[in-house]
Order: structure tokens, then C-alpha cells, then sequence
């Protein structure tokens, strides 16, 4: 997966061949060994409401749901109800991306809240998955934490390979930054920044994908009756979804329709 980033990246690729950030590669990896109770997918969800979310990389979703449509390009668009996590995917990450990777995560939450309490584990996870870094450890995990205090988000980051200049002999580790929480049933207090050294970052991602997705669908607690019901109220959406109005929400927001 580094082989086919690298050599795309370098050679100037477009992307065709692996996304924007680098997601293809990845997605198509979570999909090949994903239960099949779980699926990986690009492009947005809508609320019931209507409002229409940023563009995501990847999102995990609960495949019991349908999906509202798939675009020619691949990406498609599914309910906030059958959404667990929101992935962001970065080629090689640099401490400037931060500001904007922190304030998505905030627009995620911002949406989620329409159907789930901030910051539990039936909300919407907001993650990071970065294959290179552009910056020295300490630098990147500096900004990382000082953006992340600040934030009325909530962000998990994981860096597949360490700058080697970080790397010990004969390794190729990654690491894991996080924010080690309060309880999940009430808003959140940051109490320690975590740096968590992995020297098996994809397998360890993929694993806490998987124990994560299971955790907030436990938490859910949705049975086919409820998720029929839902599938109702989607359904009687306007195709033309309508963006709620900017002042209402805080934050500006994309300006398309579907």
C-alpha cells in the first residue's frame, strides 16, 4: 500500500489511481477484509432534515442501511443513521493540515448531532489516517495536541510511517496520537494527549475500526424495525436536498446540492 502511495505521489499521478488523499488504496483494503455487516464507501451523508455533509473520504457504515444513491464517479450518499465513522486521509500529513482536519471534525459532530449526544458512542467518530508525515514526530504531535485543546471536536490520528530521522534501527514503526477522554456519557474533558508508538499501524487501525464500529452499533441499539422506520423518513426527502441556512449551524457549509 506505501509502495503504490509513494510511487503515485512521485511520479505525479492524478487521482485515478489512488484518490485525493491517497483513500482508494485504503478503502479498498478496509473492504476486502471488513465484515460484511460493515462497508466502506466515499462521498456524504444527509441528515433526515436534509442537510448535506462535506465530502469524506471514507465512511464506515452500517450496511444494513441502503444507500440513497451512487454517483458515476463511485462516491454515494448515505443516511447519518447507517454512518459510524468519518475517516480523513492524508498522502503525507504536515502540522498546516491540522487547523482544517480539527475543524471538520467539528462539522461532522455538528451534524451527528441531529441524531446522537456529542462525544458517545453512538456519535459519529471523526478519524485521521495518514501513511507519510512531512514533519519530525514531536513537531507533527506538538501541533497536533495544541490544535486539538482548542477544538470543540474530537480527532483520533494515525500515522502509518514514522519520518526516518524518528524511526529506530530497523524498524518502519507508526504511531497513534490521541486524547485520552473522560466518561463518554458526558461532554468530554481532554486529560492526557496520548503518543502511542505502533509498528503495525494498518493492522492496529483496522482492528479498532472493527471493535469501534461494533461498539457504537451495541450503543445504537437499532433493530430492523427502527432502521425500517428510518429508512421511511429518508425516503420522503426531497431529492434535492436542502442546505440548512449557515447562520443556523455556526460554520459555513458546502455549496452543492444532490
Amino acid at each position: 500500500m506505501l509502495l503504490a502511495v509513494d510511487q503515485a505521489s512521485e511520479s505525479g499521478e492524478n487521482s485515478q489511481s489512488i484518490g485525493r488523499n491517497g483513500e482508494i488504496p485504503l478503502r479498498n483494503f478496509l473492504n476486502r477484509y471488513l465484515p460484511y455487516t460493515l462497508r466502506a464507501e466515499t462521498g456524504h451523508f444527509v441528515t433526515p432534515a436534509g442537510m448535506l455533509s462535506p465530502q469524506i473520504d471514507i465512511m464506515i457504515l452500517d450496511a444494513r442501511y441502503p444507500l440513497l444513491s451512487r454517483n458515476t464517479d463511485g462516491s454515494i450518499l448515505a443516511m447519518l443513521h447507517s454512518v459510524i465513522s468519518a475517516v480523513e486521509v492524508k498522502c503525507n500529513v504536515r502540522t498546516s493540515d491540522f487547523p482544517k482536519m480539527w475543524k471538520d471534525s467539528e462539522h461532522i459532530m455538528a451534524f451527528a448531532r441531529e441524531a446522537y449526544e456529542d462525544f458517545g458512542w453512538q456519535s459519529v467518530a471523526a478519524v485521521a489516517f495518514a501513511y507519510r508525515s512531512r514533519n519530525r514526530l514531536k513537531t507533527l504531535s506538538d501541533k497536533f495536541f495544541d490544535v486539538g485543546m482548542n477544538s470543540q471536536g474530537y480527532l483520533d490520528l494515525y500515522l502509518m510511517t514514522l519520518p526516518e530521522k524518528d524511526q529506530e534501527s530497523g524498524t518502519d514503526a507508526g504511531v497513534f496520537l490521541h486524547f485520552e477522554a473522560g466518561s463518554r456519557q458526558e461532554h468530554v474533558e481532554r486529560l492526557l494527549p496520548m503518543i502511542v508508538p505502533m509498528h503495525t499501524v494498518l493492522s492496529d487501525f483496522y482492528y479498532h475500526v472493527i471493535q469501534d464500529s461494533y461498539y457504537t452499533l451495541a450503543s445504537r441499539g437499532q433493530d430492523f424495525s427502527s432502521i425500517g422506520q428510518q429508512i421511511m423518513d429518508y425516503m420522503s426527502l426531497s431529492v434535492d436536498y436542502t442546505l440548512v441556512p449557515e447562520e443556523l449551524l455556526g460554520f459555513p457549509l458546502p455549496n452543492n446540492k444532490q
